[in-house]
């Protein structure tokens, strides 16, 4: 009997779980629409403009990766579809009604945003995103010099036939240069909310391809290695026309200003995330030739703070690694008689370019974009105390001190350059040295 009743729990308990893999909310794969980017304007009939850009499914995206067709909204292997709603999410809804499957974002890359937009304050579209379940934390946050349904129908790649991949490479070029921060959707609502710091966005814009000047070459051009270039002004043929170039500096959820190109390397130096890249200079020794670098931060950013007499003193020590990459002068700077004076020049550059960089986020933005309230916070007994102090708001009173010591770890493939010899030159090696 006893195990009569044993037998009849088990079924009865197998009968139940029955019921508990239900898939009544399952969704097959190819019933949806993965969009890949979501671009946001001000709308015109109504509170915004959204433009979502999803992929075709097809393998030659419905006439090659480089091609499109306006009317339908096709740009290289994607669809790209801009409507107007009164909220991002209503837009979804609204999309659906048009397309015939049903719009997800879990696989959404790129978020981004018009400046015009940007300026007024995202955090009431980016609140309720932060909410929704099929929002991802990995999607890059973006604002556009211009409109961005303009940069999203430029946002194709003419290399390789997955947009998808495109994107995620287009982001790890800034591994590569410095030139635009990686900024993932789940930091900036987190540095939205912190009171320690303020958040970035990369700065992107779309290339009209008339910046390169087709005029008469100039004999003697001049050489302007330090030149700062909005997104959308490089001066270039050829390619898609996006481009990714600078952050855009945030108060908040209003975007207040923007950091150059150089002026991101720099910052990205001070918070750490510098991978590599290139620095050009012109050679004291020689002005008309110039000698090239590359950058790579030795170990994370040291950074302490203290308060004195109320004021909070700051001070960021780096260490920068450079592999010398080439001496158009072919003088001898990797020699161990002269690489003591070159790296110094180089850490005074590198000294300067980001203390005048911390200065602009001070005195323009009044925007702690480098986070240095998280260390300020520990001058604070508790929360509350801080939360009183207000630290957002002393950032631009604080003296930050910058110190910046270069280790020139490798010459390339030359050591000791020999000088070119010609029948009109009479340079003898001393004089490269």
């Amino acid at each position: 009997m006893e195990k009569l009743k044993k037998i009849i729990a088990f079924m009865t308990i197998c009968m139940l779980c029955l019921g508990l893999p239900g898939c009544y909310d399952a969704i097959e794969i190819d019933e949806e629409v993965y969009a890949l980017s979501i671009g946001v304007d001000k709308g015109i009939n109504n509170a915004i403009r959204v433009t979502f850009q999803y992929a075709t499914y097809m393998e030659d995206g419905g006439g090659g990766m480089g091609g499109g067709d306006e009317e339908s909204g096709e740009v290289g292997g994607t669809i790209v579809s801009t409507v107007e709603a009164a909220s991002l999410l209503e837009a979804i809804n609204v999309m659906n009604a048009a397309v015939n499957r049903q719009v997800s974002l879990m696989h959404a890359k790129m978020l981004i945003f018009s400046e015009e937009f940007a300026r007024e304050g995202v955090g009431r579209y980016i609140e309720p995103l932060s909410r929704f379940r099929e929002v991802r934390e990995l999607m890059r946050i973006v604002v556009c010099n211009g409109k961005a349904q303009d940069f999203i129908k430029e946002n194709k790649s003419l290399i390789g036939s997955n947009p998808s991949k495109a994107l995620e490479l287009m982001f790890e070029q800034s591994k590569n240069t410095g030139y635009f921060p990686d900024m993932i959707f789940g930091d900036f609502y987190v540095d939205l909310l912190t009171p320690y710091g303020q958040p970035v966005a990369a700065y992107a814009g779309v290339n009209d391809f008339k910046q390169l000047d087709e005029g008469e070459e100039n004999e003697k051009p001049p050489l302007k290695p330090e030149v700062d270039i909005e997104p959308g002004d490089i001066p270039r043929t050829g390619g898609t026309k996006k481009e990714i170039f600078g952050l855009a500096v945030f108060d908040g959820d209003r975007m207040v200003g923007t950091l150059s190109q150089n002026e991101t390397r720099f910052f990205l130096m001070g918070i750490g995330e510098f991978q590599r890249g290139f620095f050009t200079f012109v050679d004291e020794n020689e002005p008309e030739l110039i000698y090239v670098i590359e950058a790579q931060l030795a170990r994370k950013p040291s950074i302490n703070a203290r308060m004195a007499n109320g004021v909070p003193i700051i001070g960021l020590e780096l260490d920068i690694n450079i592999d010398i990459i080439s001496i158009q002068s072919r003088r001898h700077y990797e020699q161990l008689n002269n690489i003591e004076g070159f790296e110094k020049n180089l850490a005074t550059y590198f000294e300067q370019g980001l203390k005048k960089t911390i200065d602009k986020t001070q005195k323009e933005y009044n925007a702690d974009i480098f986070h240095f309230g998280k260390k300020v916070a520990g001058n604070f007994n508790t929360i509350q105390e801080l939360d009183d102090y207000n630290w957002i708001g002393h950032y631009q009173e604080a003296i930050v001190n910058v110190s910046v010591s270069v280790n020139a770890r490798r010459s390339g493939f030359i050591y000791g350059a020999t000088p070119i010899r010609s029948t009109e030159s009479k340079k003898g090696v001393e004089e490269q040295k």
